[in-house]
């Protein structure tokens, strides 16, 4: 699986160095959300004196790459694998067992109203909850 990470990176036209390879490591063995200081804490042991700052950085490529999501929660941001679909869509997110669910359509193709003068370069669209799961336990 890291495989299919480090081929994305690569079609993205990004150098593979040492610290990509183990950032893709991890989000492959990981099933959920990674912390930043996770991702640092798991790289340090392979690369030791490795910063804070560049870890983070990688991170913020790979999201703006669409190759990991970041998802803001409450208590700091997070990251995952891209959860399936290429194309854009948002989540419903259970705030317990941190599952997330894509939802297939986009708010902003409703009609919100927006005043012309107004050109949307970005956005997201995030719902924080309690799976069925979650809120029967």
């Amino acid at each position: 699986m890291s495989n299919r990470l480090i081929q994305a990176m690569k079609s993205k036209g990004l150098r593979i160095t040492s610290q990509r390879r183990w950032i893709a490591e991890l989000f492959s063995a990981s099933n959920g959300f990674v912390l930043p200081r996770q991702v640092h804490s798991y790289i340090a042991q392979h690369l030791p004196g490795v910063s804070y700052d560049t870890v983070y950085r990688n991170l913020r490529l790979l999201a703006d790459l669409n190759l990991i999501e970041q998802f803001d929660f409450p208590e700091g941001v997070r990251f995952k694998l891209r959860c399936g679909p290429d194309r854009h869509h948002h989540h419903l997110i259970c705030i317990q067992c941190q599952q997330t669910i894509p939802i297939d359509f986009c708010p902003l193709e409703k009609d919100l109203n927006l005043p012309t003068e107004f050109q949307v370069v970005s956005h997201k669209f995030e719902v924080y909850g309690l799976c069925g799961s979650c809120a029967a336990s």
